[in-house]
């Protein structure tokens, strides 16, 4: 069976800084559980600077066979739960596969990562309202 954890997060705004924020998140949660010596994929991750850089859609059409793929073979899917991840099209399709595959879901309260990255909540545009303290730093 693969070890591969799917990390699932809402991703796609109207705003450019609600998605950098949202790729922020991934990141840091991606390098916190690959630390724990978990095997995850994180889409949001690996596609966020790449569409930027290389003028890629950011729309989970564009993603979305590529996301089905990985889910698919992953052994879990983990949600971060922030602010619009029940109404995210591409969380709605992630977790379809993993419903109909029978792959295990976890819900992930982002909060003690929020706080860990230098924020003390998300207003309600779902950008990160920054503390003056980034903790995650050494």
């Amino acid at each position: 069976m693969s070890e591969i954890e799917y990390l699932a997060l809402p991703y796609s705004s109207d705003r450019e800084e609600v998605m950098v924020f949202r790729a922020e998140v991934s990141d840091f949660i991606f390098s916190e559980l690959s630390k724990e010596g978990r095997v995850i994929y994180a889409p949001i991750s690996s596609g966020h600077h790449v569409a930027r850089q290389f003028g890629l859609p950011t729309d989970y059409g564009f993603w979305q066979k590529m996301c089905e793929e990985f889910v698919s073979i992953s052994k879990k899917v983990i949600v971060i739960c922030l602010p619009g991840w029940k109404e995210s099209t591409g969380v709605r399709g992630e977790l379809k596969v993993a419903n109909d595959k029978g792959i295990e879901i976890e819900y992930l309260d982002p909060a003690p990562y929020l706080e860990r990255l230098g924020y003390e909540g998300i207003d309600s545009e779902g950008r990160g309202i920054r503390t003056s303290v980034r903790r995650h730093r050494a």
